[in-house]
């Protein structure tokens, strides 16, 4: 288990203060998961991504008090944002892969209701590197994933979203097109967002962006390390941009993400 940041527990000694005194008794359980238990968390870039199982069906009061926490929480801590699920306690140990309807936020506000599904990598990280911050640690929590359904659901996801996301990057005059050259977030998004890809169809488990990118670096061609050392410099606090040329990388880029897509989906066959 790693240990919490103190900047986060800052954050959610805030947070738990609002709900003890606005909602008390609502929260019966609360785990943090994604970086953090990955020791990977890093300041002003990272969520603290956390699932709250709650004792009682949140009604609309209760919504418009939640978003008040969350909105306060986000306006006192700007780079920490809370990103995460409020689950019934009757519904974490049934979950299916159809999934049950539960509260999101994100970026500080609500999202409105998405399905929190069994086969989901968010379940599969809760159960395997969830923290328990309150209430019954992780391992007496009734979660079972299957791995082959999560693998399925990852190719989709492959091939529908981050397949359009680096088409539309080479559309112009596009956003995204115009992002690979001028920002690095953009360069980082894609990169190593494809790499945890890869990572996870090989070795059936997930890692952090910072872990991908070391990951890919010891399994793709050389050809590749530059562009992968470059998306990694915003989490690694590298100032020295590796390229001379905003061109060459934007195409660097691009050429990556055709490869490791390919490179993905011969894995997953």
């Amino acid at each position: 288990m790693k240990e919490i940041p103190k900047e986060i527990n800052v954050v959610l000694d805030t947070y738990f203060h609002y709900l003890d005194v606005k909602l008390p008794n609502l929260i019966h359980s609360f785990y943090l998961y994604g970086s953090i238990t990955l020791g990977a968390f890093k300041n002003g870039f990272s969520d603290i991504d956390f699932i709250a199982v709650v004792k009682r069906k949140v009604s609309d009061d209760d919504l418009i008090i939640l978003k008040e926490i969350h909105k306060d929480v986000h306006r006192k801590f700007p780079n920490s944002i809370l990103d995460g699920w409020y689950i019934l306690n009757e519904d974490i140990e049934s979950l299916n892969e159809e999934g049950n309807l539960c509260i999101r936020f994100n970026d500080g506000k609500f999202q409105g209701l998405h399905k929190f599904k069994i086969n989901s990598i968010d379940a599969f990280q809760l159960k395997k590197y969830g923290i328990a911050v309150r209430g019954l640690n992780i391992d007496h929590v009734d979660i079972s994933v299957n791995w082959d359904t999560i693998q399925t659901n990852m190719r989709d996801n492959l091939n529908s979203y981050w397949l359009s996301w680096l088409k539309n990057s080479k559309k112009f005059p596009t956003v995204k097109y115009l992002s690979l050259f001028v920002s690095l977030r953009s360069i980082e998004w894609g990169i190593l967002g494809v790499s945890r890809l890869y990572y996870t169809f090989k070795e059936k488990d997930i890692t952090s962006k910072v872990g991908a990118g070391e990951y890919v670096l010891e399994a793709v061609p050389k050809r590749w390390h530059k562009i992968i050392k470059e998306s990694m410099r915003l989490r690694t606090d590298n100032k020295k941009s590796y390229y001379k040329s905003i061109f060459t990388r934007r195409k660097d880029a691009i050429d990556y993400m055709e490869f490791m897509i390919k490179e993905c989906n011969k894995l997953i066959r």
